[in-house]
């Protein structure tokens, strides 16, 4: 299981299509053959840490502390949250919490988001903190705010995927 996630910015058309899917085939075939992508980030594996960091330490679905929670697992969930889907996850934020999310991202600084990655609990993660980690996610983050200013300023839906 690779764990590897990342962002695709759609437009509404889109994600309607998307929503009328039958959940057990919304999956990484549909998304990167039938879905139009205005743009696409990927983010690797840092993603757990990332939403972990954003989130109190948390890897769960909703949207308790916003925005920064809408970086990863918050949103409406697509796929992912039922019985039967844990390989692959869709969550789809908004153009409003997309616009948010890029707010919230450019007046994150590094110094910041180290305290939050170190405030992680290492056993929950299942991984022991460290600077490699800490450069590996904030590069991920960081690098991921043009796509994200793109988004919003386009209007458009984000959808986070990974496969499981």
């Amino acid at each position: 299981m690779s764990c590897l996630g990342g962002f695709r910015a759609v437009t509404e058309r889109e994600v309607q299509r998307l929503r009328a899917v039958p959940r057990k085939d919304r999956g990484v075939d549909y998304l990167d053959c039938e879905m139009a992508q205005e743009e696409c980030y990927d983010v690797d594996k840092s993603w757990d840490a990332m939403h972990r960091a954003l989130t109190g330490g948390k890897l769960e679905y909703g949207d308790a502390g916003a925005p920064g929670c809408w970086v990863v697992l918050g949103g409406e969930v697509l796929r992912g949250d039922r019985e039967g889907e844990e390989d692959y996850i869709i969550v789809a934020k908004s153009p409003e919490q997309v616009r948010r999310v890029d707010q919230f991202l450019q007046g994150l600084t590094e110094a910041a988001f180290r305290k939050l990655y170190f405030a992680i609990d290492p056993v929950a993660y299942g991984f022991d903190l460290s600077e490699d980690d800490f450069d590996y996610t904030w590069s991920n983050l960081a690098d991921s705010r043009p796509f994200w200013h793109s988004a919003a300023e386009k209007g458009l839906w984000v959808l986070f995927d990974v496969d499981q």
